[in-house]
């Protein structure tokens, strides 16, 4: 995280899998966030800036990141790793694009937490089936 000359504002830099950069404006509050789409990333920000922020998840807001941020599934669990932090970038095209090299370029404990459990669900799905299956 740096905190640019102009904009006195902190800014979290993340390197998607395709090598672009992606620039975050990091709010300390739920009451600055934006009220427009965009992509988000919740951070864990060490005290006194010791070390470098900790990306622990990616998202997307469809509707506003106002909205989505504080009632998305992940931001329980993200306050017990740490959460006191949100980066923002507002957009309102290609969210799935962007969300989609952030993650192949940065990969977070609970995007890879989500998509484990995915994973579970799906084998448990197919071997439900196949059980199914087997016993007709």
């Amino acid at each position: 995280m740096t905190d640019t000359e102009d904009l006195k504002q902190a800014v979290f830099r993340a390197t998607g899998g395709s090598g672009r950069a992606w620039d975050f404006t990091v709010e300390r509050s739920l009451d600055t966030l934006p009220d427009v789409p965009g992509i988000f990333v919740l951070l864990a920000v060490p005290p006194a800036r010791i070390g470098p922020p900790r990306a622990l998840f990616f998202g997307r807001a469809e509707t506003g990141l106002a909205d989505t941020i504080p009632r998305h599934e992940k931001f329980e669990p993200a306050i017990r790793m740490g959460l006191n932090a949100f980066g923002v970038i507002a957009m309102d095209t290609r969210l799935d694009e962007a969300q989609a090299d952030l993650l192949a370029g940065t990969p977070t404990p609970l995007n890879a937490q989500r998509d484990a459990l995915r994973e579970i669900t799906a084998l448990t799905d197919l071997h439900r089936t196949a059980r199914n299956v087997a016993a007709e």
